[in-house]
């Protein structure tokens, strides 16, 4: 008798590899902002209280400064809240120039702001190529044009485009900021901002589902029944997906769902929240990519190799991940953790 023959399967992770440096955020809450958006609490969302411009740069200065002493490592300089580029120049100039001291001293190793795409004008993207910024992130939210006019964005999927368009042109490395769920919009919508996005391909996206917060006009559209946020299972599943699109087209996504702070929980009303969203959706693409990969073949695995580091996506969060592995005969008895970066599964 002729000994069964085994096949072999390998394949890395599908997210993409970047460096992962700490970000040291510096909150500017409403600073340029033009408008208020249907879904706005940036007070909630960001845990910060708006801070007078001297005193925020001096907390920026004198907290990286105290970091780089202890771990003697930089760290990526990011300036989030408010609308960047739409600030006072003077002021923008003025932060800038601090940032470029901690980065000409080494405490400092890359520099981003947040803006709105219809406040980027050639003569603000000179001054952050002058002054150093090397990425760009757009709060795009969305690329429909009825979802942005009934979330009162202000600005059309044209000008959106334009600017992720004029911000590679201009050198900058670019990020997208993508809110699903949003007024004028489902899961179909969604799918195209995600289709459009990786058709720009920007070196980073964060993926924020849409939360009704307290005292936002979106409140009012929820208590109205004008509006139904997402359920959160079916979040899970749609941000999955998307997780698949974008990683298949090289791009990083480094947030899922709003940062836990608690002013943000003990302030929403409604939507999907989970603290534990972005480690939830990572598993579950992970485990649609491994079923990918399975149906390959039509045997059944045996033994399954997996990098150490992904252990926890492997099985999901509580195990989540578990019962369908059962399903497809994969249990903690043929499954072992190695040190190597891909995954093998043998096949008899």
């Amino acid at each position: 008798m002729k000994p069964a023959r085994t096949y072999i399967l390998q394949f890395h992770h599908p997210e993409p590899e970047r460096p992962r440096n700490p970000i040291w955020p510096v909150f500017l809450p409403f600073i340029g902002c033009p408008f208020k958006c249907i879904f706005c609490s940036q007070n909630s969302q960001t845990g910060q209280e708006s801070t007078p411009l001297k005193q925020n740069i001096g907390n920026m200065v004198s907290g990286i400064t105290a970091r780089y002493e202890k771990t003697g490592k930089p760290v990526s300089l990011g300036f989030f809240g408010g609308t960047f580029t739409a600030m006072p120049v003077n002021d923008m100039i003025i932060i800038l120039d601090q940032a470029e001291k901690l980065k000409n001293a080494g405490l400092v190793d890359h520099t981003r702001c947040s803006t709105r795409p219809d406040c980027i004008t050639p003569d603000r993207l000179e001054i952050l190529r002058n002054m150093k910024v090397d990425m760009i992130e757009l709060g795009i939210q969305s690329f429909d044009d009825q979802t942005l006019k009934a979330s009162r964005r202000g600005y059309t999927r044209d000008k959106a485009v334009q600017a992720c368009m004029d911000v590679k042109q201009a050198g900058f490395d670019l990020g997208i900021q993508l809110m699903g769920g949003l007024p004028g919009s489902d899961h179909g919508t969604f799918f195209k901002d995600i289709n459009t996005t990786s058709e720009i391909v920007p070196e980073i996206v964060r993926l924020y589902p849409c939360l009704v917060l307290k005292d936002t006009p979106l409140e009012k559209a929820k208590d109205q029944e004008l509006f139904r946020p997402w359920g959160l299972t079916r979040t899970f599943h749609t941000l999955a997906l998307a997780l698949l699109k974008l990683w298949s087209k090289k791009i990083s996504v480094i947030r899922i769902g709003l940062t836990p702070e608690k002013s943000l929980i003990k302030n929403i009303i409604a939507g999907p929240w989970h603290p534990a969203m972005g480690s939830i959706c990572k598993s579950m693409a992970l485990k649609n990519y491994l079923m990918i990969q399975l149906a390959k073949t039509e045997y059944s695995p045996n033994k399954i190799l997996i990098p150490n580091r992904y252990t926890s996506d492997f099985w999901g969060h509580k195990g989540m991940n578990k019962e369908l592995f059962t399903r497809k005969k994969i249990t903690r008895q043929n499954v072992e953790v190695w040190d190597r970066d891909y995954f093998r599964v043998y096949f008899t």
